[in-house]
């Protein structure tokens, strides 16, 4: 049976910073074809193998940049609906 976990190594740089500009879109379709590319990579690759945790990393870090984006949308969200005012409260 094969493990589906992803294990990277704590010396794997990481720059979520670097997905940032990505919309959403983006975001789902970069990191639809890098689970691609990472599932065949472990499929041919040592599951610690340099390709392997490079693009594990790569799949964290993009994921770090979405969940950024959207705890920051959210936020957003939320402190614009407590900004409006109470529907019939000026009555």
């Amino acid at each position: 049976m094969t493990s589906t976990d992803r294990i990277t190594l704590p010396e794997q740089p990481s720059d979520p910073a670097m997905f940032a500009p990505l919309t959403t879109d983006e975001n789902k379709i970069l990191g639809a074809h890098l689970s691609s590319g990472w599932y065949k990579q472990s499929a041919v690759y040592p599951l610690l193998s340099e390709p392997w945790q490079e693009t594990a990393g790569l799949l964290d870090d993009l994921h770090a940049a979405w969940r950024s984006a959207f705890e920051a949308s959210a936020a957003a969200t939320k402190e614009a609906e407590l900004a409006e005012p109470e529907p019939g409260a000026g009555l």
